[in-house]
């Protein structure tokens, strides 16, 4: 087999391997425009609400204080 039919046979591999890597960077656009702010309030987000929860019930243990606040609860196994 020389070189000129290993050109031809590439030639027809560039167009697989073309989309290959057009879809990889389409892919890592998506997630990288999903995950830009992580404070909307989306499923994927950061959960501000229980943490401020868990920080405020923290605190107030370590105050000695007896009425803590009931930990925030998943809607829809969805943690805000």
């Amino acid at each position: 087999m020389n070189f000129k039919n290993l050109v031809t046979i590439f030639v027809w591999l560039t167009i697989p391997f073309s989309v290959i890597v057009a879809w990889v960077f389409t892919s890592m656009e998506r997630v990288g425009e999903a995950s830009e702010n992580p404070f909307e309030g989306g499923a994927n987000d950061i959960p501000m609400a229980a943490l401020s929860r868990t920080i405020e019930t923290d605190l107030r243990d370590m105050l000695d204080e007896s009425n803590l606040p009931e930990p925030i609860t998943p809607i829809n196994n969805i943690l805000m």
